[in-house]
């Protein structure tokens, strides 16, 4: 839901706490009814495994969408395409549940052990695999914890890599150009970018399913140039952090922005922090060049 690494130890907790209070009542009353099979686990654990995702799913539709170019709601309403994409969604999940449900009994039924002077059997725990559920459940707990910091994007194309929870761009300038034009703004920080030494991450797509535009450069020690393309507005913008202070992005963004101004003359313009237009600031004024 929010694209970033850094919820999925929150998440994961959450969802631990939504899975014990769902799933352990049920086990329990299928084990005081000595129906805690296979079946029973895998069906509870498909309804527990989906009913959150469909609450979400169906508590409301949007007013339009599509998907892949199919329309999946309209006027509010979900179409037969959204109503098969939830579902499939939602089973998913569904699935997921069953999956979790079956290795949760693998590990916890009970063993029926035979007593030479009783005729009904008795029932105990395996000791064996609680266990081994004891470890796999801390294991599990351990990686949910460790997982974002294993994961943590530590290249300079990360500007927060350093602690930081905010950070804001040093300069910027917009070019007012359409979607058409993207891929020419591609090519022209490509052609950047091989003019010094620059690492680059670009994803560019104008399938008019899915419009996008992000492109990122930076080197050591910090220096990230990140542009970022906006279709309804027709616009892209150009903006440079400096994570470890200093004024030595001003070079190679002024280098940046006149290679960019040259292609597009009249497109380029500069706004303050409250999307005012502005006149050129000192930084890309020709006379402050090195």
């Amino acid at each position: 839901m929010f694209g970033d690494i850094r919820v999925f130890t929150p998440t994961f907790v959450i969802i631990m706490v939504v899975a014990a209070c769902l799933g352990l009542p049920v086990y329990l009353a299928a084990r005081a009814a000595r129906n805690d099979t296979p079946m029973v686990a895998a069906v509870m654990g498909f309804i527990i495994g989906a009913v959150l995702p469909a609450i979400l799913v169906f508590s409301g539709a949007p007013d339009q969408a599509s998907s892949g170019g199919t329309v999946t709601a309209s006027d509010g309403r979900y179409t037969l395409a959204g109503w098969l994409e939830n579902l499939a969604f939602v089973g998913l999940f569904g699935l997921l549940g069953v999956g979790g449900a079956l290795v949760f009994w693998f590990f916890v039924r009970r063993r029926e052990v035979s007593e030479e002077q009783d005729d009904a059997p008795s029932l105990e725990p395996s000791p064996l695999r609680t266990a081994a559920l004891s470890v796999g459940a801390a294991g599990a707990i351990g990686a949910a914890f460790l997982i974002p910091y294993a994961t943590a994007d530590r290249s300079c194309h990360n500007t927060l890599r350093d602690g930081r929870t905010s950070i804001g761009p040093v300069a910027s300038f917009e070019l007012r150009v359409g979607v058409d034009q993207w891929r020419n703004v591609e090519n022209e920080v490509e052609a950047f970018r091989r003019s010094g030494d620059w690492s680059v991450r670009s994803d560019v797509r104008t399938d008019p399913s899915f419009l996008w535009l992000q492109i990122s450069l930076c080197r050591e020690p910090g220096t990230n140039i990140f542009m970022q393309g906006w279709a309804d507005l027709n616009e892209v913008n150009f903006s440079v952090y400096q994570p470890q202070g200093g004024s030595t992005w001003q070079k190679d963004f002024r280098a940046l922005y006149e290679r960019i101004n040259a292609r597009w003359p009249t497109k380029v313009s500069f706004e303050d922090g409250q999307g005012r237009q502005i006149s050129e600031p000192k930084w890309a004024a020709a006379e402050n060049a090195e």
